[in-house]
């Protein structure tokens, strides 16, 4: 019995996660990957601690740790910080972007001075084409979606 409301649990999570992915950037996905393969390395090497295997814990500890506090991770810290970066990843805010007018337009196949309708046209013609979904590329959708928050600010 208990067995059945562990793998109930299990599943709802399972479930939980998977409508977080669907939702998720790419970044956050991968930052949270990371994470999560970080999280799963320190519990097996709690396990092995547990049963006696002390000298194999150290090895999924030992990665969980470079991974976390790998060889120059204070000064990419730092460096990030500076910039107005949180962690390790990209931008602090999801709406700020660092792709330039000039490139955004060029990503979208327009010329300066272009309207926000023809900028939604572009961008919707163009995602059709590249989405994911469709088996598309996530970097272009990524440049994409970047551009149009360029231009439509």
């Amino acid at each position: 019995m208990p067995f059945l409301a562990i793998g109930i649990m299990l599943a709802a999570l399972l479930l939980l996660l998977m409508h977080w992915w669907a939702g998720a950037t790419v970044a956050s996905a991968k930052n949270s990957l990371m994470w999560a393969i970080i999280g799963v390395c320190l519990l097996l090497a709690m396990v092995l601690l547990a049963t006696g295997k002390a000298l194999l814990a150290a090895v999924p500890a030992g990665y969980a740790m470079l991974r976390m506090f790998g060889p120059m991770a204070a000064s990419k810290l730092l460096k990030n910080f500076k910039m107005g970066k949180t962690g390790f990843g990209g931008p602090s805010t999801p709406n700020q972007t660092t792709m330039s007018r000039t490139e955004a337009l060029e990503v979208l196949g327009l010329e300066d001075g272009a309207t926000d309708a023809a900028v939604n046209d572009a961008f919707r013609r163009l995602m059709a084409q590249v989405h994911p979904d469709k088996g598309g590329s996530d970097w272009m959708a990524a440049k994409l979606n970047d551009a149009r928050k360029t231009l439509l600010g």
